[in-house]
């Protein structure tokens, strides 16, 4: 089962939705929302390990309509994302008198953060195609272990993995934020750039 964590770093690495978006929230919002952001896909890989275990995951990947439904759904949440970012760069940044820094104000808190994730995950219909050609392969029958525990531990795996890598482009992303905190105009360029990827995102969940 090494194997299998290995591939899962190797593919958090790898450019893709998830990844993207943690680094648009961190680089927006400072490396702690961005963690927020990162439990909230981490309890998204777990409900859908749950429905790959039970089956409901391959009925949705063989039901078009409830495919592309979950298309929708992804792509106008995306889109709401990135209308609240182009919001925020055309208004002012609030900034703190005292300490003559941008506030806080119109941050997400961290459970807006955290519930972003999960829709993130749970409403990209990519992720329940990669759960199935990622998982069930790995799953051997002459192993000592029940399938469905397999499939279990193989989601732990995955979790640990996007913990490790995403928390990486967290930190790395909020390092940058932190370093341009004094800058109205860079933090209305950082919503920008993150209503740019919610907008890619958005068109990417149809080019399937």
């Amino acid at each position: 089962m090494l194997e299998f964590f290995i591939a899962a770093l190797v593919v958090g690495i790898a450019p893709g939705p998830d990844n993207l978006f943690v680094l648009a929230q961190s680089a927006a919002h400072g490396a702690r929302a961005g963690f927020c952001v990162i439990l909230g896909l981490c309890t998204g890989i777990m409900v859908q390990t749950g429905l790959l275990v039970a089956g409901v995951s391959a009925l949705v990947a063989a039901s078009p309509t409830a495919f592309f439904v979950m298309q929708c759904l992804g792509a106008a949440y995306l889109l709401y994302l990135a209308y609240r970012s182009f919001q925020v760069r055309a208004g002012n940044v609030a900034i703190d008198d005292e300490n003559h820094k941008p506030s806080d104000v119109g941050h997400p808190s961290a459970r807006k953060l955290y519930l972003r994730g999960i829709i993130m995950n749970l409403s990209n219909p990519k992720v329940v195609l990669f759960m199935l050609s990622f998982i069930p392969p790995a799953v051997r029958l002459d192993r000592p272990i029940h399938p469905s525990l397999q499939t279990a531990i193989f989601g732990a795996e995955f979790i640990v993995a996007t913990m490790i890598v995403f928390g990486s482009v967290a930190l790395l992303a909020g390092a940058v934020k932190k370093f341009l905190l004094n800058s109205p105009k860079a933090n209305r360029n950082l919503n920008w750039f993150s209503g740019c990827v919610f907008v890619l995102l958005a068109v990417a969940l149809f080019l399937v």
